[in-house]
């Protein structure tokens, strides 16, 4: 039995500052910076394009013909998935901002339920708790994540109510409702295989054979393998597909001294789709506690479990892609297409279940232990804020969301060619196909993880001359599996964001245009002015641009 009940004005200002940092996106609308990477470059077109292709319930041998010539329906989102159920619904940006929301205010729900039941209990932490589960709350999401991450607490929860037999139905359904709003391949595997391994833990050194923690286990597996059918199918029934993740690298890191400094680095600054941010304050925190704990000559046993645990995900991410590996994985392909680091995806619930025992340590029973607790958790909120999206985007001189799918004028764009959307292809050149995508237009280019080995051979033959003047673009292209099937030029240096100021021009292309026609490339949407278009069989239409766009379009047709 909970030992306190916070009083709503703990929680009424928690929720008060989620909303706060939610504020721009609410305030600003679309003109609000949101992230670029992994998000509007491709996760969010791609829920659009899925919502309006009138195949989200497709069968297995369908496909989704805006992009890239019509990719396999299996390779896109589960229509179990909550996230495709809002873009088919509401709005883009509308489903955009109600996902971020959801997802910030379940990770300070979870987390202020774990900590209030099993690790903070006690009513003089009441406050530590709710500061602690808005910290976790403030971090920034991978918005197409879903509650791959910010769902953890919540669902570890649960679990250690179902261990401690102290379940009611509300923990079963928290297990059979996550799986729609979360990813089995980013997380979730990874978190169902910790808790095998603490039944085992509970059988082998507790002797407790826990038959209903196995089965919430194998329940919430059961569903998850459910709800990604497609994927399961795919991977394993599905003969005819070989993905591009048949040529993903074997491994990534040639040295140990190398994989080493990438499991410090993971240690000390987490990684980007599932972000901690536990090196200004946190870590720092956990130091001071283990000095306390030390002068008072007691083991934190379970802070230094945690830790350890921590540290050994580390150092499983950075040498997953280790070169020892490579005789393995040779043998077994599964070990090349399925990313097995992953488990670090579960840094963010440790680092604050971590943060919170070390703070209970600085604590203690005195005023000025409490005070510096409170001071580090409004440092931390302090950190958390500075991270928002609008001020990392903004501060790196990335357009807004509104300047970067610049509607007004690819409808200025899709009403000169006068034609409809379905009966041409493009390609762009210094913008993500993302953004024709997201406008409407069916690509022959994309951002895939997982689309079909054979089409990335023969998109590679329009961009082969320029891969060969570029040893990074042919390693990238083609080393590292060709998840962006992108029209690279050798000029742009990986930057598919020339906006209209970038003062650039191509003055010498190399693109194989037949190939291109081949394949049913009817126009190229370059944000670069192309000096040799004629040797390129490409024929300048018209040049578009308008202050609400990031973006100066030229429109070329190929001839």
């Amino acid at each position: 039995m909970d030992t306190y009940r916070s009083t709503n004005k703990y929680i009424m200002l928690a929720v008060a500052v989620i909303f706060v940092y939610l504020s721009p996106l609410y305030i600003m609308g679309q003109d609000a910076h949101v992230l670029i990477l992994d998000n509007v470059d491709g996760a969010v077109a791609s829920l659009k394009v899925l919502a309006e292709s009138g195949q989200i319930f497709g069968s297995m041998h369908s496909t989704v013909s805006a992009v890239m010539n019509g990719l396999p329906r299996n390779t896109f989102s589960t229509e179990f998935n909550l996230q495709v159920f809002l873009y088919w619904a509401l709005p883009a940006f509308t489903a955009y901002v109600l996902n971020l929301t959801l997802v910030h205010l379940i990770a300070f729900l979870g987390m202020f339920l774990l900590l209030k039941r099993y690790v903070l209990p006690e009513k003089r932490n009441e406050a530590m708790a709710v500061g602690i589960a808005l910290a976790f709350a403030l971090l920034p999401f991978w918005p197409f994540g879903g509650l791959s991450v910010a769902g953890q607490p919540l669902v570890l929860y649960a679990f250690m109510n179902i261990r401690s037999k102290m379940d009611n139905k509300m923990d079963w359904i928290i297990l059979a409702l996550v799986p729609f709003y979360s990813s089995l391949v980013f997380s979730f595997a990874f978190f169902l295989f910790m808790m095998g391994l603490w039944w085992i833990y509970d059988v082998i050194f507790m002797g407790k054979v826990n038959t209903r923690f196995l089965v919430a286990i194998f329940f919430m597996g059961l569903v998850f393998l459910l709800v990604e059918y497609r994927l399961i199918y795919n991977t394993f029934f599905d003969s005819g597909f070989i993905s591009i993740r048949s040529e993903f690298p074997l491994s990534r890191i040639p040295g140990k001294r190398a994989a080493l400094n990438s499991s410090i680095a993971n240690f000390f600054y987490g990684q980007y789709h599932a972000a901690s941010l536990q090196s200004m304050v946190i870590i720092p925190s956990v130091a001071l506690a283990l000095l306390i704990a030390g002068i008072k000559r007691r083991i934190p046993g379970i802070l230094l479990g945690l830790l350890l645990i921590t540290g050994i995900i580390s150092i499983w991410y950075g040498f997953w892609f280790f070169d020892g590996w490579i005789p393995i994985k040779q043998q077994f392909g599964f070990l090349r297409e399925f990313n097995f680091s992953r488990f670090h995806w579960l840094h963010p619930l440790l680092w604050y279940l971590i943060f919170a025992l070390a703070l209970k340590i600085i604590a203690g029973n005195n005023r000025l232990g409490k005070a510096l607790v409170m001071i580090l958790i409004v440092v931390q909120i302090g950190f958390l804020f500075s991270n928002n999206d609008e001020i990392v985007e903004r501060k790196a001189g990335r357009p807004s969301y509104k300047a970067f799918y610049a509607e007004d004028l690819f409808r200025d764009v899709k009403e000169y060619i006068g034609q409809d959307q379905k009966d041409y292809r493009v390609v762009s050149i210094g913008i993500h196909p993302s953004i024709s995508q997201y406008n409407g237009f069916y690509t022959l280019d994309g951002y895939s993880s997982n689309y079909p080995l054979a089409y990335k051979h023969e998109f590679r033959k329009i961009i082969a001359e320029e891969l060969d003047k570029s040893p990074f673009y042919r390693d990238y292209f083609d080393a590292l599996g060709g998840s962006r099937c992108y029209i690279f030029v050798e000029k742009l240096f990986y930057n598919s964001m020339m906006e209209k100021d970038a003062g650039i021009k191509i003055e010498k292309l190399d693109l194989d245009t037949g190939q291109l026609k081949k394949m049913g490339g009817k126009y190229v949407f370059s944000a670069l002015e192309i000096l040799d278009s004629n040797d390129n069989k490409l024929k300048l239409l018209k040049v578009f641009e308008n202050n609400n766009s990031a973006w100066k379009i030229y429109l070329y047709e190929v001839l």
